[in-house]
């Protein structure tokens, strides 16, 4: 059963139940609410007669008469004084009086009074429900001793209780029925928006659950719905971006391992054409064979570095942000990078110079630091054309520092200026096997040590150079 039906249901029943209920409680408790009250009200009267007649007493009897009366529309009640003889002395109706005998009770009246008289001499109050023989009418009556000559008799009939009862059942059945179509016409507009949106967002859950995120719950409700919706549309976000990351992440090591494997195919190549050189017996002499040996060293080295780096790449991807974090002078972090690269330097031909930094105390994980910038400064030379200069720059900022590195020479296109930090890619897609063993995971590994820093790497060309960066954030 859909949720409109649901409502629909279960409204009908309420207000049938509500009605119901009201009618019931009418019928079965209206007249006894009622006589309870009436009993109430007539002590009321009793007590306020009873100050007020002695006034009457000394002053004006005939007064007493528009007083009685005044208490009727007031109160609705009727109210006889009369004496032992069953005389009316004051009333404020016509009826329970004798016809043949006017100021005189009638017979059953008469018999009702005197049959309580005894309990009214003793200063009691008698209430009673009493039906008259002669016009079949149930009255509510209370009886009290008004003085020592004379008797209060007050009566109101429960004809109009019976009639306002069927009166007010039929105004509450008919304002229920009025109140059910309303609420009927307000329920079904509330259904058709809650079941138009538990609907919505059971369609997008169904493409969630099909893998396709291209639809969005669009819910303007604010309630419980609205944020379901909103819940809804997040999952869908973080579960195609994990999708896709995950799908990029399958084809990056897919990539990986295809460029992995070309780029040992090249020295496993050497090495197996040189040894097999070396088998059988192209190197004529002793010293083509030790160069044939030292090639084949030089490409075991190369393949080694390759694996130690794609290791220690793996090794950054597995990283945590529960790094070991070590303080360390900016003074000797320097002079560390330059002891590295004095042989390499000194090769080329080339200058280190740095900046005047100010000499602060770096927070990082110094190995890792190092590594970032021992890449740099390695790619920095390779590219350097002989008697050049690398420049490592050190810039305080507000909530860091920034690290750069410059080399002379030729800039590199703005078309894969992006693709730097991809594992083996290669600026000059052309170079072959010259020594340099750039294969492309330096950069990717610089990447990863900024991002576990919570840091950034950056590359921009600069007049006749390039220059490289990474921020690390300090607390």
């Amino acid at each position: 059963m859909s949720i409109k039906k649901k409502l629909f249901v279960f409204y009908g029943l309420l207000m049938a139940g509500f009605i119901l209920v009201l009618v019931v409680v009418d019928v079965l408790f209206a007249g006894r609410f009622f006589i309870h009250e009436s009993k109430k009200q007539m002590s009321e009267i009793c007590s306020s007669v009873k100050e007020e007649f002695p006034q009457f007493e000394k002053s004006d009897l005939s007064a007493f008469d528009d007083y009685l009366e005044n208490m009727d529309e007031r109160r609705n009640i009727k109210i006889l004084v009369v004496d032992r003889s069953d005389k009316v002395l004051f009333r404020n109706h016509i009826l329970d009086i004798d016809i043949k005998q006017k100021n005189k009770l009638s017979k059953r009246w008469s018999e009702f009074f005197h049959s309580n008289i005894n309990e009214l001499n003793d200063n009691k109050q008698h209430y009673e429900v009493f039906k008259n023989k002669d016009d079949a009418l149930r009255r509510v009556v209370f009886m009290s001793k008004l003085n020592d000559n004379y008797y209060l008799i007050l009566s109101r009939s429960l004809r109009s209780i019976e009639d306002n009862v069927r009166i007010s059942n039929k105004l509450i059945i008919i304002i229920g029925l009025v109140m059910f179509v309303i609420g009927t016409i307000l329920v079904l507009i509330i259904a058709k928006r809650m079941s138009g949106s538990v609907v919505e967002i059971n369609a997008a859950a169904r493409n969630i659950a099909n893998l396709d995120f291209t639809k969005k719950v669009e819910v303007k409700e604010k309630g419980e719905i609205g944020e379901l919706a909103n819940s809804i549309n997040i999952i869908s976000d973080k579960l195609n971006e994990s999708i896709n990351n995950l799908k990029d992440s399958v084809v990056s090591r897919e990539q990986l391992i295809r460029d992995m494997s070309h780029e040992l195919k090249t020295p496993i190549a050497a090495v197996k054409g040189y040894a097999e050189g070396l088998k059988y017996g192209i190197a004529s002499d002793k010293q083509k064979a030790e160069k044939y040996c030292d090639v084949i060293v030089s490409q075991c080295d190369e393949m080694d570095n390759l694996v130690r780096s794609m290791l220690n790449l793996s090794k950054m991807n597995s990283m945590t942000d529960g790094i070991e974090k070590n303080k360390l002078l900016i003074s000797e972090f320097n002079e560390y990078i330059k002891e590295s690269f004095e042989i390499k330097l000194l090769e080329k031909n080339i200058s280190l110079v740095t900046n005047n930094y100010e000499n602060k105390q770096i927070c990082a994980n110094l190995l890792l630091l190092q590594q970032a910038v021992s890449n740099y400064v390695d790619n920095a030379i390779r590219y350097s054309p002989k008697g050049g200069t690398v420049e490592i720059n050190y810039l305080w900022e507000e909530n860091g520092l920034k690290i750069t590195v410059y080399n002379a020479g030729e800039s590199i296109d703005k078309e894969e200026l992006e693709h730097l930090w991809d594992a083996f890619y290669k600026v000059d897609k052309s170079r072959t096997q010259n020594g340099t063993a750039n294969y492309g995971v330096g950069l990717a590994i610089v990447k990863k040590i900024a991002d576990i820093h919570k840091g950034k790497v950056w590359v921009e060309n600069r007049d006749n150079g390039v220059m490289f960066g990474i921020f690390i954030p300090q607390s």
